[in-house]
Parts: structure tokens; sequence; C-alpha cells
């Protein structure tokens, strides 16, 4: 079920951040890719009973946004897309809910910020690739990412402090749990913070290639601090 939940945030997050990039400036193509990415990551999630008719309908509705991409002034279209990011949306929240036994208030905090946290990075770093396939491609994209990574950052460190002040929650996560939870604030939360100013000192100066390198690390320290956080959360049924 933590897998699921974390496939189910990194693919919902990934399909909410694309109206950042903009159909204008990145292509239809592009968005085609996402929504493979997104769908497959959903597909994956299905192993868990808990979200199988989330995923099925996530799917679904996947396909459909695909087909009608090329239409997107068409009521089909903007239906269908609206209807999928409200369904990434509720699939988040009940995953989190379903593996962590959270209460509904802090089930839908820990899945909006896991959301936007996964999903901002992991944007930012694959247009950062497209970067390479489409030459002269506007750097606004980029630059709104790398601005979104940080309000995402700053909001997930919110919950997670905001939870760790509750009684007794303190002693069992950093504690008792000891270097999983440090390991969880130093990857997923204080990395992130630190390289916001190298990402966005590189995008100025339209140094797409070396923001992505940078992206990439800090890629890597998100999904280790997003996998030990619904790990430990599914512990003391919190998202810290």
């Amino acid at each position: 079920m933590l897998l699921a939940l974390f496939l189910l945030d990194l693919a919902a997050g990934l399909y909410l951040f694309l109206p950042l990039v903009g159909r204008r400036n990145a292509g239809v193509k592009f968005y085609r890719l996402v929504l493979i990415i997104t769908g497959g990551l959903a597909l994956f999630a299905a192993t868990a009973r808990a979200v199988r008719v989330d995923s099925a309908v996530i799917v679904a509705l996947t396909i459909v946004v695909y087909l009608t991409l090329r239409y997107p002034k068409r009521l089909v279209f903007r239906v269908s897309a609206a209807l999928l990011g409200a369904a990434y949306v509720a699939a988040a929240i009940h995953a989190w809910r379903a593996a962590t036994h959270a209460p509904w208030g802090w089930a839908i905090a820990g899945a909006l910020s896991s959301v936007a946290l996964l999903g901002s990075v992991n944007m930012a770093m694959t247009l950062g690739h497209w970067y390479l396939v489409v030459r002269g491609m506007a750097i606004d994209p980029l630059k709104r990412l790398t601005h979104a990574t940080l309000a995402a950052t700053i909001a997930r460190l919110a919950v997670v402090a905001i939870a760790l002040v509750l009684p007794g929650v303190w002693h069992e996560v950093a504690v008792r749990q000891g270097i999983f939870f440090w390991m969880r604030a130093g990857w997923g939360l204080i990395v992130p913070l630190m390289l916001y100013p190298m990402v966005w000192g590189t995008v100025k100066i339209r140094s797409t290639m070396a923001a992505t390198g940078i992206l990439y690390v800090e890629v890597v320290a998100v999904v280790i601090g997003e996998v030990l956080g619904g790990w430990l959360a599914a512990g003391v049924h919190l998202p810290v």
C-alpha cells in the first residue's frame, strides 16, 4: 500500500503541475509523454487493493484526455482534463488515508503536500530534459516550476513540523525511529531547500543542462524523503 501511495502521489503531482508548463511552450508531445508516464504509474499502483478502483478511473480518464489532446478548446477535453485532476486529488487522499490510517484532515494535508513536492520537483526535472528536445523554448515554465518547488518544500515542511509538535509524536518519531526520521528530514526537506538557490541561479542564466543536473539530485533526495515519510506516517498515523 505504501508503494501505491508513492506512485499515486507522484502521478498526481506530475499531472497537476502540467498547467505551469503550458501547452504552447512545450507542445503536444510533452503532454503526451507526461500522460503516458502518469497513466503507467497509476496502473502500477493498481496492485494495491485499496486503490484499484481509483487507478481504473484514472487510467480511463487518462486515455480520454490523451485521445482528445489535439482539441484543447472542445468541451470533451476540458471536462475530461478537469475530471482527471479531481480524480488524482481524490485518489491521493484516499491512498493516504488507507496507507496511514490518519484522520481525514491530516490525510488531506499529507496527500496534498506530498503531491505538491513530488510533482513540482519531478516535473521540473522532466521539463529540464525537454529543453534538449525543443531548442529555443521559453525559460518561463522552468522558472515557474523552480519557484513551485520552493513553495511545495515549505508547505511540506510546515505540515511535518505541525504534526511533530503534537503530544508524543516527537518522541515516537524523532527519538524512537532515530536515523530514519533524520534521513527523512535531511534528504526530503532540508536538501531541497539548500538546492533551490543553485537551481534558481542556473535557471536565471538559462543554463538548463546545469539546472537539470541539480534537479536530478533534488529528485533523488525528495523520493528518499517521501518514501521514508510514508513509512513513518503509517506508524504514527500522521504526515511526518
